[in-house]
């Protein structure tokens, strides 16, 4: 299963990208407002955890949280060598097909979970790219914010997540939180 981006809201909105020594990383868009966000669950479920939070009312992605990651599945490199521009800017919209199927009153049918990928991440002394299906063929960035980009494939299926412009302190941090 492929979290789907439908459109992007061509508006931007404050995006807080919070890198601490215990969650390893955690990127907010809005706050939940309404019913509870649905969750698409992705890694390998016992070392590797990430999670998106998408507002069932508008598809508009919540939160994005990497629990976990398995220190095995970082690099570590001078530079990530990324192609970014910024011909596409605002906020992913995501294609709610998946849920509609559920039963959505239910809590456990909140969320998605595709505990067949294995996480990376590649970093560099500012940025940080995590790849989600193990490909590295990125057809489009969306720039989300100054610091944060989603890749997708031709498909528009989220592949990718780009922090850059980090701080040597984040790193710091994100490594401690990973153990």
């Amino acid at each position: 299963m492929n979290l789907i981006i439908e459109k992007i809201l061509n508006e931007t909105n404050d995006i807080t990208i919070d890198i601490d020594g215990y969650v390893p990383l955690d990127i907010k868009f809005s706050a939940p407002i309404g019913l509870p966000p649905l969750y698409w669950r992705v890694g390998d479920g016992k070392k590797s955890l990430l999670e998106l939070a998408v507002l069932p009312e508008s598809g508009t992605l919540s939160d994005i949280t990497l629990v976990m990651l398995n220190p095995c599945s970082i690099q570590k490199v001078d530079s990530i060598p990324v192609k970014l521009s910024d011909d596409k800017l605002g906020n992913p919209i995501i294609n709610l097909d998946s849920w509609n199927l559920l039963d959505r009153d239910e809590f456990s049918q909140r969320f998605i979970d595709d505990f067949d990928l294995d996480i990376k991440a590649v970093i560099s002394p500012t940025s940080i790219l995590l790849i989600i299906d193990g490909s590295n063929k990125i057809t489009d960035w969306i720039k989300c914010s100054d610091t944060f980009y989603v890749g997708t494939n031709d498909k528009r299926n989220i592949t990718h997540l780009f922090l850059d412009k980090l701080t040597q302190e984040e790193i710091e941090r994100f490594y401690e939180a990973i153990g």
